[in-house]
């Protein structure tokens, strides 16, 4: 499957929200990523299209199997990523760090594509 880097980031910020709180909602993504409510809204279309969430009308959204198993595959990624930043000396504050290691892990990811994880599973799943 292929996913840009603005796909798993929208996909990450989905799955950490997730982790925190059982309410899912397009305006709590649009403050955590600081984009317009109207991005979400397009690409919760696109991650709905590729089998990754789905979306209750108004309502919450919910991560597919096939979007937690990408998403747990790509924090993998940021955890590895930023123990290795983390002493690098860049004065970077824990957000910072976090945003940079967000947007270093998703362009890594086109060169060698994180969803294979959750190929061949079906786009509903």
């Amino acid at each position: 499957m292929e996913l840009s880097s603005t796909h798993l980031r929208y996909l990450y910020a989905i799955y950490e929200i997730f982790r925190t709180s059982p309410e899912i909602r397009s305006s709590i993504i649009a403050s955590r990523m600081e984009v317009s409510r109207p991005s979400v809204a397009k690409m919760l279309g696109v991650l709905i299209d590729k089998g990754l969430i789905e979306k209750e009308k108004y309502g919450k959204i919910h991560i597919t199997e096939k979007g937690l198993i990408i998403a747990r595959e790509f924090d993998r990624r940021v955890c590895v990523l930023t123990d290795q930043l983390k002493n690098a000396g860049l004065g970077l504050t824990d957000g910072e760090l976090h945003k940079a290691v967000c947007i270093l892990a998703s362009v890594i990811n086109e060169k060698s594509r994180v969803g294979s994880a959750a190929d061949g599973l079906p786009t509903g799943a």
